[in-house]
C-alpha cells in the first residue's frame, strides 16, 4: 500500500458523519427505490433491484392508455374515494407468488394468464408496506404529498372500469422497472396518482368596519312607509251619495284642520296632524294630539235608543257609501269640502315646512 492511498483511506476513515449524504443529496427516483425495495425485503424476502423509476404527468386518457391489459389494477384511496391506482405485471405477482410457496424466484419466465384474487391477497402486505413507506421516503422531494392519506382498496377489473370511476384530471405516473435477479426476468409496479396543487395561502384583507349603529338608522330612516291622512268619515244618506257630482259641496260639522289623522295600512293611527297647504299642494303637519274634554255623564243622561239608532244609520250609510264607490259614482270625481267655512283655496298656508316638488 503507498503512502497515497493510505492517505486517501485515512480521510475515508475521519470524514464527518453525514457529509457523503450532503454531497449526494436525495432524490424522489432514489426515495422511491429504496421504499420498493424495502417492502419486498421485510413482507415476502423479495430481494429485487429497481432498475429505473420514470415520471410523467398526463390526463386521464393518456394515463388510461398507458396501462397494459396484463396489469393486476389495485384501487388507491383518499378520503373514502377511488382517487388513483398501483398495477403490479405478471412477473412481479409470479415473484411474490413464488416466494410465499417455495421461498425463492423461479429460473424461468412467468406464465402469462389473468389476475386473481389469490393473486391480489398475496400481493397485498408487498402494497400495503409500498404504501406505507412511501410518504417518509419522498420527503424533501418532488413527490412529497403526493401519496399521503392514500390506502388500498380492492381490485380494479379492467383499465375501462378504472376510467369510469376516475376523475379527469391530471394525473403523475410512476413507473418502476425490477430486476428480480434471476434469469434475467424483470418485473414492473407501475403507480398512479393525481397531480397534488401546491396550495397557494392567501390573506384575506381586513373588511371596512361598519358601523351598524348608523346603518341600520340609515336603512330604517329611508323605509318606504304607507300612510293614509284621514280628515273626518261621516254617514251619509244612499241617496245624497248617488247624487254627488263634480262640484258638489259636503259640510264636515265638527271638523277642524286640527282634526287629521294619520293612519297605518290597516287602519290603525299612528299620529295626529294639521291640514294646510304648501306650494300649492295639500299638505299636513305632525301635531301634538289636543287634550279630551271630558264632561260629568250626569249632566248628559244617556239615550240607549238614540244610541243604537245612530249607529245603526252609520253602519247603513257606510254600505252605501261602498256601494256607491263600487258601482263608479265616486271614483276619481272631486268633491269640494268644507271645514267650518274654509275652504281648500283658503287652507293655512305652512310656509315653514320644506316643499318636495315630487310630493303629490
Amino acid at each position: 500500500m503507498t503512502e497515497g492511498t493510505q492517505v486517501t483511506l485515512l480521510r475515508r476513515m475521519t470524514r464527518p458523519q453525514g457529509q457523503e449524504a450532503t454531497g449526494n443529496p436525495l432524490t424522489s427516483s432514489r426515495a422511491v427505490r429504496l421504499a420498493l425495495t424495502k417492502a419486498a425485503n421485510d413482507t415476502v424476502g423479495l430481494i429485487l433491484t429497481v432498475q429505473s423509476v420514470a415520471e410523467e404527468t398526463t390526463d386521464l386518457d393518456d394515463m388510461l392508455g398507458s396501462l397494459s391489459d396484463d396489469l393486476m389494477l389495485v384501487g388507491l384511496w383518499r378520503a373514502d374515494h377511488l382517487v388513483g391506482v398501483i398495477a403490479l405485471d405478471m412477473e412481479m405477482r409470479a415473484a411474490v407468488l413464488e416466494m410465499e410457496t417455495m421461498g425463492a424466484v423461479l429460473a424461468q419466465p412467468a406464465e402469462n394468464r389473468v389476475p386473481t384474487r389469490t393473486d391480489k391477497m398475496l400481493c397485498d402486505p408487498l402494497v400495503a408496506a409500498f404504501l406505507s413507506a412511501f410518504p417518509t421516503a419522498v420527503a424533501g422531494t418532488v413527490l412529497d404529498g403526493w401519496i399521503d392519506g392514500v390506502t388500498s382498496g380492492d381490485r380494479v377489473e379492467s383499465v375501462r372500469a378504472a376510467g369510469l370511476v376516475l376523475s379527469d384530471c391530471a394525473y403523475r405516473i410512476v413507473r418502476l422497472c425490477v430486476d428480480l435477479g434471476v434469469a434475467d426476468r424483470q418485473a414492473q409496479v407501475v403507480m398512479v396518482l393525481p397531480v397534488v396543487k401546491d396550495v397557494v395561502e392567501t390573506v384575506a384583507e381586513p373588511h371596512e368596519t361598519a358601523d351598524w349603529d348608523a346603518t341600520f338608522q340609515d336603512a330604517v330612516s329611508n323605509a318606504p312607509a304607507c300612510l293614509t291622512a284621514l280628515l273626518h268619515r261621516f254617514p251619509v244618506s244612499l241617496a245624497t251619495a248617488q247624487g254627488l257630482q263634480v262640484g258638489s259641496v259636503l259640510s264636515l260639522p265638527g271638523c277642524t284642520v286640527n282634526s287629521v289623522r294619520l293612519l297605518s295600512p290597516d287602519g290603525k293611527g299612528v299620529a295626529q296632524a294639521k291640514l294646510g297647504q304648501v306650494g300649492g299642494y295639500r299638505a299636513i303637519r305632525l301635531e301634538v294630539a289636543p287634550a279630551l274634554q271630558l264632561t260629568d255623564i250626569a249632566e248628559q243622561p244617556w239615550d240607549m235608543a238614540a244610541s243604537e239608532a245612530e249607529s245603526s244609520g252609520m253602519a247603513a250609510t257606510d254600505d252605501a257609501l261602498a256601494l256607491a264607490d263600487r258601482s263608479g259614482g265616486l271614483q276619481d270625481q272631486p268633491v269640494d269640502i268644507s271645514v267650518q267655512g274654509i275652504t281648500p283655496d283658503r287652507m293655512p298656508d305652512m310656509t315653514d315646512i320644506p316643499h318636495d316638488p315630487d310630493i303629490r
